[in-house]
């Protein structure tokens, strides 16, 4: 804006100038030199087409109307006045008017439209952008449907072929149990009674965790005391967490969170995110938990030492069946973005590799008990 002011009063300095100009050299050369006069008489247009080109109108007209002001006492004294000697010049007056006042129409509506057309231009350009927007968004709807009917069948399909796995993987440890304990213990390679034992605990909760997955929650809305419930999911994994020579520090408000929900979504919630964390430090390190009430919301934190997470696979670490473990089923963190989103949690992950991960859920306040 202050741009376009500028170059507005350059430009009405310019035409002054050249008013000024030529009308000096109107009064200061001999009225015998008529051929001079008629070079400056039509030198006047170009002030008044560039005021009508810049200003349209009230440009064109206005620098005529002060040039005809300016030129009429050079006729009046200098030629005489006399109309029958000066007829060509009190039409050349009349002429500097007639073509300010055409010239800056057809400027000004040559401006009018073309800022119409800008606008016009402007607007197509924000609705391509709008409609590009819009398309985005269909398309990234589209595969999310896809996604979820992906997901529906492979829900499906896991939660009949896990019902169907689960039995047998129960008989199977039980039998050999069974058999391990009525072997003696002087026989050789024992130990693979206990490997095989594991490697069936390890499937069935692979198996378990598939059927979590498809399976719809229930609730089991309660009151609990948020801060309970976390001491006990920590007091849980603690021996896990000594056994990879990790340090749980717990930071705690010394007051009772009361809550009105189901506890074992938060169980889940915690449970998995711990799980995580603890598998991202394979060296040790520090785990850091903390539970911070506000005003409206409830900040649940947990921060690790480990690898860290790289930012091009950060956005996926929610999707179902993702993960950057090898024996990871990826459907950890997935139930955890589920169960955020079913009790409106706000979820939020920070990552860096080699540093660390701090994962951030919002509780909000209103899920609290009266």
């Amino acid at each position: 804006m202050q741009d376009n002011n500028q170059k507005k009063i350059h430009w009405i300095i310019l035409i002054a100038f050249l008013v000024l100009v030529i009308s000096l050299l109107h009064y200061n050369t001999s009225t015998q030199k008529w051929q001079y006069h008629l070079i400056y008489m039509q030198a006047y247009f170009i002030p008044i087409i560039l005021a009508a080109f810049q200003f349209g109108i009230r440009g064109g007209l206005g620098t005529a109307l002060v040039i005809s002001v300016i030129y009429l006492p050079h006729i009046m004294l200098q030629w005489g006045g006399l109309v029958e000697n000066n007829l060509m010049r009190f039409l050349q007056i009349i002429l500097f008017n007639v073509m300010g006042y055409l010239t800056g129409l057809k400027a000004q509506g040559e401006r009018e439209e073309k800022e119409r057309y800008q606008q016009a231009a402007k607007k197509l350009e924000e609705a391509l952008a709008e409609q590009k927007r819009q398309l985005e968004r269909i398309s990234g709807m589209e595969q999310q449907l896809r996604a979820a009917d992906r997901l529906s069948i492979v829900g499906e399909l896991t939660a009949s072929l896990a019902h169907e796995v689960r039995n047998p993987l129960g008989s199977i440890r039980g039998a050999v149990e069974i058999i391990r304990d009525a072997v003696p213990d002087n026989v050789k390679n024992l130990e693979f009674f206990d490997i095989l034992i594991q490697e069936t605990n390890r499937l069935s909760q692979v198996v378990e965790s598939y059927l979590r997955f498809a399976k719809k929650q229930t609730q089991n809305i309660r009151e609990y005391d948020l801060r309970d419930e976390l001491n006990n999911i920590i007091t849980m994994i603690k021996s896990q967490a000594r056994k990879h020579n990790i340090e749980v520090k717990v930071h705690l408000s010394s007051d009772p969170i009361i809550m009105r929900g189901d506890a074992g979504h938060f169980w889940q919630v915690a449970l998995n995110i711990f799980l995580n964390a603890i598998q991202a430090m394979p060296l040790g390190g520090r785990l850091i938990v903390e539970l911070k009430p506000s005003s409206e919301k409830i900040r649940f934190s947990v921060k690790d030492e480990g690898t860290g997470i790289s930012q091009d696979k950060i956005n996926s670490i929610f999707k179902p069946f993702f993960t950057t473990k090898k024996e990871g089923t990826g459907l950890g963190l997935a139930i955890v973005k589920r169960i955020a989103d079913e009790n409106n949690w706000q979820i939020s992950v920070h990552s860096e590799v080699g540093k660390g991960t701090q994962v951030d859920i919002l509780i909000p306040i209103s899920e609290k008990a009266e």
